[in-house]
């Protein structure tokens, strides 16, 4: 059975939040890239699901063009991959997900 993903609502408005910032200080294309490059972190975490543990038990996936990070956890009992942030890596390390 394949794995599922489960975006929260935090990592949700942080997605929001980056591509209202794009569309407003560059274009409705790049905030498009953004999600694009978003989606295809998401998909590289379906298919190798366990990349490298950067934050207490969170695992995370750099995106390849812009500098944010997809903070997730595993459920391997319900099978669901669980995103908890998408996460600017110019912010405060103190800002990353904790739950």
């Amino acid at each position: 059975m394949a794995y599922k993903i489960l975006v929260t609502p935090d990592a949700s408005k942080q997605i929001e939040e980056a591509v209202s910032y794009y569309i407003e200080h560059a274009s409705k294309k790049v905030a498009s890239k953004f999600l694009q490059d978003y989606k295809k972190a998401v998909a590289d975490i379906l298919k190798v699901r366990y990349f490298q543990v950067c934050y207490l038990n969170f695992r995370g996936r750099m995106m390849r063009t812009f500098p944010y990070i997809v903070f997730y956890t595993i459920d391997e009992e319900q099978q669901i991959i669980v995103v908890k942030a998408v996460f600017h890596t110019a912010q405060n390390p103190i800002k990353h997900p904790t739950k």
